[in-house]
């Protein structure tokens, strides 16, 4: 594939801090070192009247000069560039780019890739396989519209949505015996962000249940037990809840629970009734709620739709508090944002506040 370290700008766009208002077009940066490539996005851009194209450069460094003096929405970032690393730079865009939504753009992000993994833990909205052999199709094309245009959606909801006028009267926290933890599209950066900051003193079992075909499970796993914060281990039915320990949910069952004398087990089940997702948040919360009845909690972070909802309100219903992340922090409010929006959640907060809600509960209260 030809390289070319052509740089373009459309100077149209100079206020760092406008915001994306409804009705108005997307303003997309793409990132790669492929003249190529970028010429293709960009007609496929062109064509779109809710996307448009502010800046195509050839290096991370570009970007960043770029992103000090001009606000964009969405970035287009490959991974594969002769000066910098995409990864190696996405938190410095993330950063730079204040809310704009990162799509990740590389040949390295098939399903199961670790780079796929990888660029979500670290911050990116969504990962999308380039084409081989410029093959750019129309399916390509059609794919890569539908990415954009949900980040755009996404973006525009997070900026209009004024979540502290959604929370729920805060009802007495308490020392909580099980923490369940449910994301889908943007979950895996919330996921490391709360874990890094929930206090080790904090020792109940946490269960995780994140939207994931099979085949990633094992390697986000494996990111989460880099974090060194605590144990972490894929849900294996019949195993026992151990303090102290992670336990994620398969991309291929749900994960539940049942008691077995005096301690509590996992079960993993292929089917439930009312989902389309597998796993899914609502059976792993429901089974909280049966097995530990107020003596637990249940933390929904971002992720599209709203599964979780119907466990939540089951949780909500026995006692437990449910924290759901804020929008502004989310890659798309839908599962926080049905939470609260049917007022149950006790606490909208980023990540890290979330988590440090969760610890004051646990130290100050038996």
């Amino acid at each position: 594939m030809t390289r070319n370290a052509q740089l373009t700008v459309n100077l149209g766009q100079t206020d760092a801090d406008s915001r994306l208002e409804p009705g108005q077009a997307a303003r997309v940066l793409i990132i790669d070192d492929s003249l190529v490539l970028r010429s293709v996005v960009e007609r496929i851009i062109s064509t779109h009247p809710a996307l448009t194209m502010v800046a195509s450069l050839s290096s991370a460094d570009q970007a960043l000069s770029y992103l000090r003096a001009h606000a964009v929405d969405i970035i287009i970032l490959d991974v594969e560039m002769p000066s910098r690393c995409g990864l190696d730079a996405l938190p410095d865009l993330i950063a730079a780019g204040g809310s704009a939504r990162v799509l990740v753009l590389s040949s390295q992000c098939a399903e199961g890739a670790p780079a796929t993994l990888r660029a979500l833990a670290l911050g990116a909205s969504d990962t999308l396989a380039k084409p081989g052999r410029q093959n750019y199709s129309n399916a390509f094309s059609a794919m890569l519209v539908d990415r954009l245009t949900m980040l755009k959606d996404a973006a525009q909801a997070a900026r209009s949505a004024i979540t502290p006028l959604l929370a729920h009267p805060a009802k007495p926290h308490h020392r909580f015996d099980c923490l369940g933890i449910g994301a889908s599209t943007g979950g895996i950066s919330a996921i490391h962000a709360l874990l890094k900051s929930v206090d080790a003193c904090v020792d109940a079992p946490i269960l995780i249940t994140q939207h994931l075909p099979a085949i990633f499970m094992p390697y986000m796993v494996s990111q989460i037990n880099d974090l060194g914060m605590r144990p972490a281990h894929l849900a294996l039915d019949g195993a026992p809840l151990l303090n102290g320990h992670i336990y994620c949910a398969p991309g291929d069952a749900h994960l539940r629970l049942h008691r077995r004398g005096s301690g509590v087990r996992i079960r993993l089940v292929k089917d439930w009734p009312g989902t389309i997702y597998k796993p899914s948040v609502d059976p792993m919360f429901m089974a909280m709620a049966e097995c530990f009845g107020a003596r637990c909690a249940g933390v929904l972070l971002s992720g599209m739709g709203n599964d979780g909802l119907v466990g939540a309100q089951q949780l909500a219903a026995g006692g437990a508090p449910i924290y759901a992340q804020d929008a502004q922090s989310s890659t798309v409010w839908g599962m926080p944002g049905a939470v609260a929006r049917a007022g149950i959640a006790s606490v909208i907060l980023p990540p890290g506040g979330i988590a440090a809600s969760l610890n004051k509960s646990w130290k100050e209260q038996p």
